[in-house]
């Protein structure tokens, strides 16, 4: 039998027997004249059997089917997928996509690589066609291209553009992606909200970023309305707490685009730096709590982070919130980090307790983890204080000189500041940031949270004044037109976010977020230098040029009392012997 007029349960029938076996029947659907193995009803004829059948690999409706399988029918675009890939007619490698092209030669089947190996990108419409002739630029372009006698105008929008296919520019074609690949994603979430947070999300992404960088971000940005989808039933629900839980501090970072459409259009209620960063420090904690199950010293590691909860109260209490606050979320991770990792470090068998915890432990301890020295402090006081020891704990003071190098010379110092004073637009932000660590002794931290009201410009002179400390400072000339320069290009850093969304003075990547500190370290690191290096620097040259006085520094730039008497030491020994001399002769 050559080709078979019908198959049945698998079963293939001829002409002949067709006609004898297959008996002719009505169409439950359409009332047409069919005809049905042994004459059995009710039948559908072919043509509604193909009116809402789709492909079950891509979904699209199948009018007529490339491919029957078990699961369903197949489009004929792909078919190829279902069959055994064959090897190609020149080099031989097995291939799914095999075709002929007899234009070319190509009388037998033969894979797209061996096809379309004289084929060129055409300069014009972009596609990878057949070269066929010059234009009347001088380009080789394809056929199509080669055609069109002037400018491609699109049908679909009627503007002049480049041309995607016959019936649409790649604009459109863009913006058609974006429609379709929205309504693929929307079909796959559960919730009202989530579908209709994710609609507008979509189509503001794509007014704010263009139709083609929307497209290719969205699949992205569709995972975390994926799992808020599944996490949450209503908006209400979601809590800075479960979020955390959810994503993660890294997880908020990568969807941040996305988090903060929402919070902007009041789907989702905002989360300040605070909140974001105690239920960050809270997971951490609660992660290290868990690692120590098992461990002889899981219970002293719970009274010690109830320890530093009641000193972190405490603290709160007495007012100390805010930017006023000292005792963060993450000083608790970071000492009991500290803690757990002393405490894996002593290799005391499961019988032993906090009795076993010797001097030299600690300070092999300190020997061999020499960064652990400040944030093992608090679990050697709390172990001093609150638990029964044989001997009480010391942390011996160490006595730190300035790192060698980390004073830049003149020559550096003079070439870094002509470099962040004349900057390009696009390092405009960060030589700013730059200018006013070296200058005015800033730390990453304070210049990330200014805000534009803590600048003011003079009616008369123009000068720009800021408080960095205690009291009201001017800028110098050339770091106020930096600072004019850098707030008429201000810009938001967030994808869909605008400067006047924010009173930040360096906007961040969340909604209502300032930059980073990560940022800064990044932009440092990229000339060179530190931000510990550009702090010392700028004390040093206020120093030498005249400011001698802890006082000034406190008031003028912010530093605190220690920090400042501290660093005029280590420059100015002279300034320790004086203050050593009046001490003894009181």
């Amino acid at each position: 039998m050559a080709k078979a007029v019908a198959v049945t349960d698998g079963v293939a029938y001829c002409a002949t027997c067709y006609a004898r076996e297959f008996k002719k029947v009505p169409c439950v659907q359409c009332g047409k004249t069919m005809r049905s193995l042994g004459g059995k009803t009710p039948a559908t004829c072919r043509s509604c059997k193909a009116q809402d059948r789709h492909c079950i690999r891509c979904g699209k409706p199948v009018p007529r089917a490339g491919l029957t399988v078990e699961e369903g029918v197949v489009c004929p675009s792909c078919a190829r997928y279902y069959k055994e890939p064959q090897p190609c007619a020149v080099c031989g490698q097995k291939s799914l996509r095999l075709s002929r092209d007899f234009q070319d030669g190509f009388t037998e089947p033969v894979c797209n690589h061996c096809r379309c190996k004289g084929y060129i990108t055409c300069p014009s419409c972009g596609k990878h066609r057949r070269p066929v002739g010059p234009d009347g630029q001088g380009r080789v372009v394809c056929k199509q291209c080669l055609e069109r006698a002037g400018p491609f105008i699109c049908p679909q929008c009627g503007h002049e553009g480049r041309a995607h296919s016959k019936t649409r520019c790649e604009a459109c074609y863009w913006k058609d992606a974006v429609e379709k690949r929205m309504r693929s994603a929307v079909a796959l979430l559960s919730r009202p909200w989530a579908k209709e947070a994710f609609s507008g999300f979509t189509l503001e992404l794509r007014e704010r970023v263009g139709a083609q960088p929307a497209a290719m971000r969205l699949e992205k940005y569709f995972l975390y309305f994926v799992k808020l989808d599944t996490l949450f039933t209503t908006p209400g629900d979601i809590t800075a707490e479960k979020l955390i839980m959810a994503l993660g501090r890294e997880g908020l970072r990568r969807y941040a685009v996305p988090q903060s459409y929402l919070i902007r259009h009041g789907i989702v209620p905002a989360f300040s730096d605070e909140i974001l960063q105690a239920a960050s420090a809270e997971a951490a904690q609660t992660a290290l709590l868990t690692a120590s199950e098992g461990q002889w010293y899981a219970g002293l590691l719970r009274r010690f982070h109830a320890h530093l909860a009641e000193i972190n109260a405490r603290y709160r209490t007495r007012g100390w919130q805010g930017k006023q606050q000292r005792f963060v979320p993450r000083t608790v991770t970071t000492a009991l980090r500290a803690a757990k990792i002393f405490l894996d470090f002593l290799e005391i068998g499961p019988a032993a307790g906090v009795q076993h915890i010797q001097q030299m432990q600690l300070d092999r301890f300190l020997v061999e983890r020499p960064g652990y020295r400040d944030g093992i402090r608090a679990f050697v006081r709390f172990l001093n204080r609150k638990e029964k020891l044989f001997r009480k704990l010391k942390i011996e003071s160490v006595q730190r000189n300035l790192p060698k190098g980390l004073i830049l010379d003149r020559d550096r110092y003079t070439s870094l500041l002509r470099t962040w004073l004349n900057p390009a637009d696009d390092v405009l932000k960060a030589s700013l940031i730059s200018t006013l660590m070296l200058l005015y002794a800033q730390p990453a931290k304070r210049l990330v949270r200014l805000r534009l009201t803590d600048l003011a410009q003079g009616a008369t002179d123009g000068m720009y004044r800021v408080i960095f400390g205690r009291t009201e400072i001017t800028l110098d000339p050339r770091v106020g037109h930096l600072l004019a320069r850098y707030l008429e290009r201000r810009r938001a850093l967030a994808t869909m976010e605008e400067t006047d969304d924010t009173d930040w003075l360096f906007p961040g990547r969340r909604h209502g977020g300032h930059l980073h500190e990560a940022i800064v370290s990044y932009y440092l690191k990229k000339q060179g230098v530190t931000a510990n290096s550009l702090f010392t620097t700028a004390i040093y040259y206020a120093y030498l040029g005249g400011l001698r006085h802890p006082k000034v520094l406190v008031k003028a730039f912010g530093i605190t009392d220690y920090t400042a008497v501290k660093y005029l030491e280590m420059i100015d020994p002279r300034l320790t012997a004086e203050v050593e001399a009046r001490v003894a002769s009181r």
